[in-house]
């Protein structure tokens, strides 16, 4: 089974649905992601100010943050390799990828900066309240 990890940017809590101010981008990862697990992915997020030894020992990462900056997160691992940078997943992403591997076939493609990409339809953990999760 694939393992497909993301490295968030800092962030107050493990989610990031937190405050007044909750970025719709990350409320829509955490759909993605919640969504991916209930179909039996094994995906994990890793949080740059509660994991910061998850980015120092994943070479691509640590790479990428002194090459381009925190502002290259989030990112996306599969196999050792960045697949996305720059924007979360979808999890139409998501599902691809695991398919990807389970056919047998390898992550070849290179990382791209997904800024621009579309966002699944998103839920919030906290129902509108202020404070983290």
């Amino acid at each position: 089974m694939t393992k497909i990890d993301i490295f968030d940017p800092a962030m107050c809590c493990s989610s990031g649905i937190c405050g007044e101010n909750v970025d719709q981008e990350v409320v829509d990862a955490a759909a993605a992601v919640s969504a991916a697990r209930k179909e039996g992915m094994d995906v994990a997020r890793h949080n740059l100010a509660s994991a910061p030894l998850d980015f120092a020992s994943t070479p691509v990462v640590r790479e990428l943050l002194e090459s381009e900056g925190a502002d290259s997160l989030p990112a996306v691992v599969i196999n050792g390799e960045i697949v996305l940078k720059g924007a979360y997943p979808t999890l139409a992403q998501l599902r691809a990828w695991a398919r990807r591997d389970s056919a047998g076939n390898s992550d070849s493609q290179v990382a791209h900066d997904g800024r621009s990409e579309l966002r699944a339809a998103s839920s919030s953990c906290c129902g509108g309240a202020s404070g983290c999760c």
